[in-house]
């Protein structure tokens, strides 16, 4: 906006922004006196104002950043729907024995899990995959490039706010739908675009960063903007728009910082309360912030609608599981060996679940105002009561919190601990994807085999019928700390045809050390006599091993490459939580380079894809994670060392 030109129409400047930049007086002298000051004191027209903003962004058509912020995120949404939606039709077809409608090549998704496997770490703080960190990523550029990018930032003084500020405000505020719509445990999102309800929430955790940060951009451009036109002390005492936008902006602030890990986790039994008492008067402020402005409430009114849908949503399908009330379930808390606990709760034959699904229980008579999730560790069968339904059973390692009080009430010398609960849920499970998959891999440690037992159970009632399964073969290892553990999950153990259990600290009693002096040629005769009894037989026969040892992955993996030819799908999966570790094992084995001789030695045999179900802490997951991403690589460049031609990974998390 040069006044150099004094030719043009504007006092011989053709800058119609010049009596704002000059308190009134023209390039040629006439019209005022003096150049301009700190605060502007020329008042323009209506006209002089239109005239001002036509050519530099003007305000009324600054509505457009909120759509194109909309049509951004909904592009990342409707993208993502149809990629799974093809991958979950792809493993229908499978499982079916049908060819699949759309092909592609295992190389273009080699390709993409190689970009969106990988998890980081930075400040102690573990990122969101790489994937939804990418669309983190591009979001924050693009917000970024949509605000400086375009000139001006600012006006003269009088001629209107902030142009840099108010598409800061455009873009924090079309975000607001989104996330509120992620808010719940029950959302529309899950089902349309086929993500975990982990991968949802790694948005709602990280995207509120991106609109705080367009939050102070706007109000920092906006105080700048008005100390250049009047003194601050009059403008928070007479424009209520500048004091009434700081209680939304502290609420938000106050939601993503106390939403990090350490901090969530140290004020857990409080947290839910306050992020909701925050949630609401950021929502309310932001009405009367806005002020419906350019119908700026339509992205409040969608908020609004998302959030209560997901909320009532959750509170209607509360009460109908529980018969408006009516028919509140009673768990039986039972005391297991080695330091575990069980939870058996009956529930109507109507209440079903699938394998490695997850509910939230609250126990009104103990911790009232907190839920926990819990993976069931059993498929629908009838409860041991002889009531008519099916008996919803949880193993976990107590901690602290609720997990130390059903401990102690486990432990008391009387009859069974009964108390009343609440079920929400069933939330997660993905039986589709591993149904898909010729051969299975599940490893464990400690009460992370709650998270897979039912999912090997229903694996192997499954088979390889067509129709209901690929799977023609399953592995289970599971390591624990000593062998009374076993009777955890002993009668699931009984069902399935191989398990390997690996005993860590206990001696290897006398038979056993006779056992392992065996040869290796010795063994490889005795698998070769275990699979022919095994093809001889119409019921297949427990091949259930105990050994008191550490696991030796590569040996396993070895084993696996002389019994499984053919498809081999990875799948890894891991269930824990982030703040209290209810359900949490340990490996017991160092890090990382067990995660990454595992999964090598592992797919190097094989000739597709290679699944691994993995439960663990946070540490582990990223391991795995970085392990599978990096032979993408291998796959992409067809690697002679790596047979498989596909690895995919899925893992299955959830937070209260």
């Amino acid at each position: 906006m040069s006044s150099s030109n004094h030719t043009g129409i504007y006092g011989g400047s053709d800058d119609p922004c010049i009596l704002g930049y000059t308190n009134g007086t023209y390039p040629n002298g006439t019209l005022g006196q003096g150049n301009w000051r700190r605060y502007g004191v020329y008042m323009p027209s209506a006209a002089e104002k239109a005239a001002c903003q036509a050519p530099n962004d003007p305000w009324v058509w600054t509505q457009y950043y909120g759509w194109w912020t909309t049509y951004f995120i909904l592009f990342g949404v409707v993208t993502v729907s149809l990629v799974n939606g093809i991958k979950r039709l792809h493993n229908l077809n499978r499982i079916m024995g049908l060819p699949s409608v759309i092909y592609h090549h295992p190389k273009i998704s080699a390709l993409f899990r190689m970009g969106s496997y990988p998890q980081l770490k930075a400040f102690r703080i573990h990122l969101p995959p790489l994937g939804p960190s990418i669309f983190l990523f591009g979001f924050l550029t693009y917000s970024t490039l949509v605000c400086f990018l375009r000139r001006p930032y600012y006006r003269p003084p009088h001629y209107g706010g902030s142009p840099l500020g108010i598409r800061a405000e455009w873009v924090a505020t079309a975000m607001a739908p989104w996330l509120y719509a992620t808010a719940t445990k029950r959302n529309f999102l899950v089902y349309v675009t086929g993500v975990s309800f982990k991968r949802i929430m790694d948005f709602h955790k990280w995207a509120p960063w991106i609109c705080l940060y367009m939050s102070i951009l706007h109000t920092w451009t906006m105080i700048i903007r008005i100390e250049r036109q009047q003194p601050w002390h009059y403008t928070i005492t007479h424009n209520k728009l500048y004091w009434n936008g700081f209680p939304p902006l502290l609420a938000l602030g106050w939601l993503c910082v106390m939403s990090l890990g350490p901090i969530r986790a140290r004020f857990y039994e409080s947290f839910f309360i306050f992020h909701m008492i925050a949630a609401f008067i950021f929502l309310v402020w932001m009405y009367i912030h806005l002020e419906n402005v350019l119908e700026s409430w339509q992205y409040m009114h969608a908020a609004t609608v998302l959030w209560a849908a997901g909320i009532l949503w959750r509170l209607l399908a509360y009460t109908l599981d529980h018969g408006w009330f009516s028919r509140v379930p009673r768990a039986t808390i039972e005391a297991l060996p080695s330091n575990a606990v069980r939870i058996r709760i009956p529930v109507p034959s109507s209440r079903v679940w699938s394998a490695g699904s997850y509910v939230y229980l609250r126990f009104p008579s103990i911790k009232p105002w907190q839920s926990h999730p819990f993976t069931i560790s059993s498929l629908p069968t009838p409860s041991q009561n002889g009531d008519e339904g099916n008996e919803m059973v949880f193993v976990l390692r107590p901690r602290e919190g609720l997990t130390a009080r059903l401990k102690t009430l486990a432990n008391m010398p009387t009859l069974p601990a009964i108390r009343s609960c609440l079920i929400d849920g069933p939330y997660g499970g993905f039986m589709d994807s591993l149904r898909a998959c010729d051969t299975v891999l599940l490893v464990a440690g400690g009460t992370g085999m709650a998270a897979l037992i039912s999912i090997a159970q229903s694996l192997q009632r499954c088979g390889s019928a067509k129709g209901m399964s690929c799977c023609t073969a399953l592995e289970v290892h599971w390591a624990v700390r000593d062998s009374v553990c076993l009777e955890w999950f002993r009668e699931q153990l009984n069902e399935i045809d191989n398990v390997k259990v690996y005993v860590t600290n206990e001696a290897q009693p006398e038979d056993a050390n006779q056992a392992k002096m065996e040869t290796k040629e010795q063994e490889k005769d005795q698998l070769e006599i275990r699979e022919q009894e095994k093809k001889n037989t119409s019921t297949p026969s427990l091949q259930s091993q105990t050994r008191y040892c550490r696991p030796n992955l590569p040996e396993i993996i070895q084993e696996a490459a002389a019994r499984y030819p053919g498809r081999i799908g990875v799948m890894g999966e891991s269930i824990f939580f982030n703040f209290l570790f209810s359900q949490i094992f340990h490996f017991w084995i160092k890090l990382p380079n067990f995660i990454d001789d595992f999964i090598e030695s592992f797919i190097h045999p094989f000739s597709v894809v290679e699944m691994n179900s993995v439960c663990g802490p946070s540490s582990l997951v990223t391991e795995v994670r970085n392990s599978v991403a990096k032979l993408q690589k291998s796959i992409l460049f067809s690697d002679e060392n790596v047979k498989c031609n596909e690895l995919e990974l899925y893992q299955e998390s959830f937070e209260d």
